[in-house]
């Protein structure tokens, strides 16, 4: 008799243990994904992608219609470097699609999804940002721009010339970086210059990818930037 209890309290937790597995076991009979929503955001005057940043730069937030009703919470993706974005992980439906960035604000847009919807959405930049890169001898790059501006641009506060050893270059990412600040400066003399920074202290022989952002005063702190540029030091 010692014996059975002895084997019934061996065996008790592992049947109870059984038993809280067993609802995990079930099979997951929900549909996945069936759609995928593409694009890019456009420059409306250069018909050029809106230049920004992965993560933290220009987002995508589609909110979903069920029930007779928008949803509440929307699901959020980040656009690429190049004002490019994808998901892969749409369900077919009606939607709501909102563009947030460096960018004058747009009316959302409404969408049916299925199979894969190509979307392309125009917007105005607050700054727009011509590049120049010359490399030196020494290990440095000469660093120069024209910053235009459209009319409901908030102020300009600051500008960056970024240097990465990769492709992706920003105002976080980045080996080398030099900042000018422009909040004593009136934005009407701000457009009428040409800016230039020399970033030293670079391997030479090597490649690098060099950038310039410049913020204008919004509450998310978004970027606008110039194109990415390769270079090599000789």
């Amino acid at each position: 008799m010692k014996i059975q209890n002895k084997i019934l309290k061996a065996i008790f937790p592992v049947v109870v243990l059984c038993g809280l597995c067993l609802p995990g076991c079930t099979l997951d009979n929900y549909d996945a994904p069936n759609a995928a929503l593409t694009g890019r955001l456009v420059d409306s005057e250069t018909n050029e992608g809106m230049q920004t940043q992965i993560p933290n730069g220009a987002r995508i937030r589609i909110y979903e219609f069920y029930n007779n009703d928008w949803s509440l919470q929307p699901y959020d993706f980040w656009v690429k470097q190049d004002g490019s974005f994808e998901n892969q992980s749409v369900f077919a439906g009606k939607y709501r699609i909102v563009a947030e960035g460096a960018f004058a604000a747009i009316d959302a847009i409404e969408t049916d999804i299925s199979g894969t919807k190509n979307l392309d959405i125009k917007v105005t930049p607050y700054l727009r940002l011509s590049i120049n890169a010359t490399p030196g001898s020494g290990g440095e790059v000469t660093l120069s721009t024209q910053i235009s501006r459209t009319a409901n641009a908030p102020k300009i506060r600051t500008l960056s010339f970024l240097c990465s050893k990769t492709a992706y270059v920003d105002k976080n990412v980045f080996v080398k970086k030099a900042d000018i600040d422009l909040n004593a400066v009136d934005d009407g003399e701000i457009v009428s210059k040409t800016y230039s920074e020399t970033l030293t202290g670079l391997t030479p022989n090597t490649t690098y990818y060099v950038r310039i952002g410049a913020f204008a005063n919004n509450p998310a702190s978004h970027y606008n930037y110039s194109r990415i540029v390769e270079v090599k030091l000789p």
